[in-house]
């Protein structure tokens, strides 16, 4: 009895120590992982370099996660700063913890709606201080340039010549492409050639030969629509600031990446922005911004000042629109 229980013993005692050769023979698994990300856009490529990760958890820092194997793509709906986390874990549970930020810059989409978040879009008033080199009026020319003698615009220049409650006219931009105007006392800041064409009763400037504007009655088209373009747009003009003495065919080009935020104002028929000059309704508005931030745009705006020519705009007023303060 006693050989048979230290017989018993024994062989208990050899299994448990080959159990732990064997589990001290096993070298255990450590996974390595780094990654970059690098964006385009709202499109952010992260391009990763692992060793022995078998499952991943991915955090974008948008409130967006997933569980994607190695190198991928991942869209932003939003400018911003973001922190880029990822958990890798090998096949037997060892973990590895890496971060990285990427930025993307807001779009000139972006930066004229408010993006996404902002719900109820972003909405727009004519800047009543002058910015000096920005605001004034030119020829009608792909370089959109300032003539010397309109270069130097007062503030408060529309309450100057009779006009000041037109600053008050709001103009709203969604992100998902709808366009809303709201004319505070039912006139339009127009050219003095077409509102006196859509309007009898129409008010013009207190001296209109120095300011062809004027004040008239308009509503716009409800469901107004926008978005920007850049590809080239050839449009008929009389440059009468340049002495032309026949109309002539005026093509404006835009760069090809997002870094000179200059691009065409595509707006549905009936809308336009801060200025009204619809040629006549024989052609669209003309609206190139020039220059955005999320806290200015300046833009260019086709406009006739010559009745001889009422479809062909024969300067760009040149302008800045502010975000109206909430």
């Amino acid at each position: 009895m006693k050989r048979i229980s230290f017989f018993m013993m024994g062989a208990a005692l050899l299994f448990t120590g080959a159990l732990f050769f064997n589990s001290c023979s096993e070298d255990p698994i450590i996974p390595t992982l780094n990654f970059i990300a690098e964006a385009e856009g709202y499109e952010v490529t992260i391009t990763v370099e692992e060793t022995d990760v078998a499952t991943w958890n991915w955090s974008y820092g948008d409130g967006e996660s997933s569980t994607t194997p190695g190198s991928h793509k991942h869209t932003y709906k939003q400018s911003g700063t973001y922190t880029i986390t990822c958990v890798g874990n090998s096949s037997d549970g060892n973990t590895v913890n890496k971060t990285t930020s990427v930025t993307i810059a807001a779009s000139m989409e972006e930066m004229l709606s408010g993006g996404p978040s902002a719900i109820n879009g972003k909405t727009w008033i004519m800047n009543v201080k002058s910015t000096v080199g920005k605001d004034g009026a030119g020829i009608v020319a792909n370089d959109i340039p300032i003539h010397p003698n309109f270069a130097a615009i007062p503030d408060n220049i529309l309450g100057l010549f009779g006009l000041g409650s037109e600053y008050g006219d709001e103009f709203t931009f969604k992100y998902d492409g709808t366009y809303k105007i709201d004319l505070k006392n039912g006139r339009a800041l127009a050219g003095i050639v077409y509102g006196t064409m859509i309007d009898p009763n129409v008010i013009p400037s207190n001296d209109w030969e120095s300011l062809p504007l004027s004040a008239a009655t308009y509503t716009a088209p409800s469901g107004g629509t926008w978005s920007l373009d850049k590809t080239d747009y050839t449009v008929s003009v009389f440059n009468e600031f340049a002495g032309a003495t026949a109309p002539e065919n005026v093509t404006f080009t835009f760069p090809d990446n997002d870094t000179k935020k200059k691009a065409r104002l595509k707006l549905s028929a009936g809308q336009y922005f801060c200025v009204l000059d619809l040629f006549a309704n024989q052609h669209p508005a003309l609206v190139i911004i020039k220059e955005i931030t999320a806290d200015k745009v300046h833009i260019v705006i086709g406009m006739n000042s010559y009745p001889q020519y009422a479809d062909k705009p024969s300067l760009l007023l040149h302008l800045t629109m502010v975000p109206k303060k909430i």
